[in-house]
């Protein structure tokens, strides 16, 4: 009998043990965690994880959901978190109740100190999370990739999400963090801007367009006389987990104006710092393979083309005249693409965005640098800053711009066909109304020396194809157009229309307004208001 106690108590205890195990495992750990995590974060969007109310709160640290499979309800559930080096032990929240089957869901919104900016390379970082509760503690942790401050991850969304190409670039507005107006670097080379080259500006309290144009064309004049060069590079594809994206290495701007160098995204971000610094409100525009700079002033937009500084090896150099000339009709192909829906065509409101949350990087002072803008604020005493601001620029954003022999605004939602009769070379260019009842036509007759014999040669040529074409002239304008006004009678009805031409080089060029006579009426003040913007 003595024989068997021992291995009868041993067996006892042995399903006790048993006991002990499966009920310290329904008591003790009853949490049920999902958990998703970030795959990658960038140190310049820093302030950016800290706020859960910027851009919907979609970029956070982790988000957790915690349920309580036990038995019996669960109190005062304390959950922390940290990154080794980075963030020491800090409480997310504490859930006071979960009853059996109920769940919470919790988010980590990182807060990184301002000197996570120093951080210049990429490393693979640690998250951990604890969760502490009634004599409960879980441990768990994953890993992510962190960035250095000047590379940006262009999408943070899922291969298998994506969409569409805004899908692709779902962190555009991050670069606003990038966009740094108070950078004591970028605040002295906007200082230099305005004291040497341009000796006092008064663009940001006049409200006057002229003024905002002479300074953008200021910082176009700091770069160009310089030497700064465009060099353009290529982002990297690279993956996170299941995310797969494109990253590139942004200078910033203040490496930008030291270096001498700046791809168009860089340039656009150096144009936006110095504008805002100004106290105007900078736009970037974002197209399929470019950015380039402006600002939005009473309601109208503005734009440069940055990179026509080139580069002897590249192109060449552009005036500052010929620069906003470029931005301004790519500004006017930008409208025209965004308004027919096009997704790849993106507006970043930088002070919309930092009215948001999406505050820039806080960078440090630095004496070396200042020096460097010392040196390169030598070459801004050759010569003065002029702004002729022409009235071609479409600084409507309810007009496009038509540039050509001649160059006018039209209404946004018309629809221009370019050589619209091969049996009419000379008719450029139609433009027609969305219903198709108003139209504008553009005209270049070569060959002729005078308005009147171009009219001729049009009547008879008309009157070739079964038309009628009358007209008398109305007045002489000061930019060298004539005005007409006329009919065209053809099978189809009358046609009224008000035409501007103007004659050189042997050639004569201009446009004609019109509709249907019952309409011509309808559509008077809209022509007026073309004819108004032809240069």
């Amino acid at each position: 009998m003595k024989r068997l106690i021992l291995p009868l108590l041993l067996l006892v205890a042995g399903i006790v043990m048993t006991g002990l195990h499966f009920f310290k495992g329904n008591v003790e750990n009853p949490l049920k965690l999902d958990i998703e995590a970030t795959k990658v974060l960038m140190p310049a969007a820093y302030k950016v994880y800290a706020n859960p109310n910027v851009l919907d709160g979609k970029y956070y640290l982790f988000k957790m959901m915690v349920t309580n499979q036990g038995n019996k309800p669960i109190d005062d559930i304390d959950i922390s978190y940290r990154i080794p080096r980075y963030i020491d032990w800090n409480e997310i929240e504490s859930v006071k109740r979960l009853n059996p089957g109920q769940s919470a869901v919790v988010s980590c919104y990182p807060v990184f100190d301002d000197d996570i900016v120093e951080k210049t390379t990429s490393s693979r970082e640690t998250a951990e999370i604890r969760i502490i509760s009634e004599g409960i503690e879980i441990e768990e942790k994953f890993a992510f990739d962190m960035k250095g401050r000047s590379e940006f991850v262009y999408t943070s969304i899922p291969s298998q999400e994506i969409s569409s190409y805004p899908d692709m670039m779902d962190n555009r507005e991050l670069l606003a963090c990038f966009i740094t107006p108070e950078d004591p670097i970028i605040k002295y080379y906007t200082q230099q801007i305005q004291e040497k080259l341009l000796k006092g500006d008064q663009a940001s309290v006049s409200n006057n367009p002229d003024d905002a144009i002479r300074f953008l064309i200021g910082i176009y004049e700091a770069t160009n006389r310089s030497h700064m060069v465009y060099s353009g590079t290529k982002g990297v594809p690279a993956g996170f987990g299941d995310v797969q994206s494109t990253v590139q290495n942004l200078r910033l701007p203040r490496e930008v104006v030291t270096g001498n160098t700046g791809l168009c995204i860089e340039l656009s971000l150096l144009y936006a710092s110095v504008l805002a610094n100004e106290g105007l409100s900078p736009i970037i525009y974002l197209i399929p393979g470019h950015a380039y700079p402006g600002f939005l002033l009473n309601g109208q937009y503005y734009a440069i083309e940055a990179t026509a500084i080139g580069g002897e090896g590249i192109g060449g150099r552009s005036s500052a005249q010929e620069a906003v000339e470029s931005g301004m009709k790519e500004l006017n192909e930008f409208i025209s693409a965004a308004q027919a829906g096009d997704p790849r065509y993106m507006i970043l409101n930088v002070n919309e965005l930092i009215s948001q949350g999406v505050l820039p990087m806080e960078l440090k002072d630095d004496s070396f640098l200042r020096q460097k803008i010392d040196e390169i604020a030598k070459t801004f005493n050759r010569g003065t800053v002029t702004s002729q601001r022409k009235e071609t620029y479409n600084t409507n954003p309810e007009m496009l711009w038509y540039s050509g022999d001649v160059s006018f605004n039209f209404p946004m939602g018309w629809q221009r066909f370019n050589m619209p009769n091969p049996q009419l070379p000379f008719l450029v260019s139609q433009i027609n109304s969305p219903e198709g009842i108003a139209s504008i036509e553009v005209y270049r007759l070569d060959g002729f020396n005078d308005v009147d014999s171009a009219l001729r040669y049009l009547a008879q040529l008309f009157n070739n194809f079964g038309a009628v074409l009358q007209y008398q002239y109305s007045g002489q304008k000061s930019n060298g157009f004539s005005q007409y006004e006329g009919t065209t009678t053809s099978m189809n009805g009358t046609v009224r229309w008000t035409a501007l031409l103007r004659a050189g080089n042997n050639r004569v060029s201009g446009i004609s307004t019109g509709a249907a006579t019952q309409y011509f009426q309808q559509y008077q003040t809209t022509f007026n208001n073309i004819l108004s913007t032809l240069n």
